[in-house]
């Protein structure tokens, strides 16, 4: 089902059992958002909302892919953004979304904003480490980076400091 409204899912008419809804992010969804570190990408998010007497569960599966600079080289690397969530909603007397697992809707609710849970289930998804594989790295890069790079048996400051010699010793100042 194709939702009319982008990123609004309207629960009040649905029946009971499950329902699919299909979501796509691209850059104008992240510009929406003060502090968000995905800029460009194109982001597929299905959501399945089993719809039950007493609450309902919506399942998340992100698949998606962006545009990244390099840890290593800077050049531009494809990154595959793969993710899932799960959010359980009980009816209650009053409407609380502060629990980031169960929220509960009050009678006066009758659509699920899911805005804020898309964008943080991208970044939740994002790799602590967004790099090329080692030998497609741009190869200039990687000559300098060796070029710069120290020895680990160099004679450092911190070597020396590691090898010096208190003049009085810790137990005879009663520090040990």
């Amino acid at each position: 089902m194709r939702v009319k409204h982008p990123y609004i899912i309207p629960f009040v008419g649905l029946k009971p059992g499950k329902h699919e809804f299909e979501f796509t992010l691209e850059e104008s969804f992240f510009k929406e958002f003060e502090y968000s570190e995905v800029d460009n990408g194109h982001f597929t998010i299905s959501v399945v909302l089993d719809k039950k007497s007493n609450m309902m569960e919506l399942t998340f599966s992100l698949n998606g892919k962006m545009s990244w600079p390099c840890d290593r080289c800077g050049d531009p690397v494809s990154i595959d953004i793969k993710g899932n969530d799960h959010i359980v909603i009980k009816y209650g007397d009053h409407t609380d979304d502060q629990d980031d697992d169960i929220w509960t809707y009050g009678p006066q609710e009758y659509q699920i904003d899911i805005r804020q849970r898309l964008f943080e289930l991208v970044h939740l998804s994002l790799p602590v480490r967004r790099a090329h594989e080692e030998e497609e790295c741009n190869p200039t890069v990687m000559k300098k980076m060796d070029d710069y790079r120290a020895d680990e048996d160099s004679d450092t400051q911190w070597i020396a400091l590691k090898n010096l010699q208190m003049e009085t010793p810790l137990d005879q100042l009663g520090l040990s």
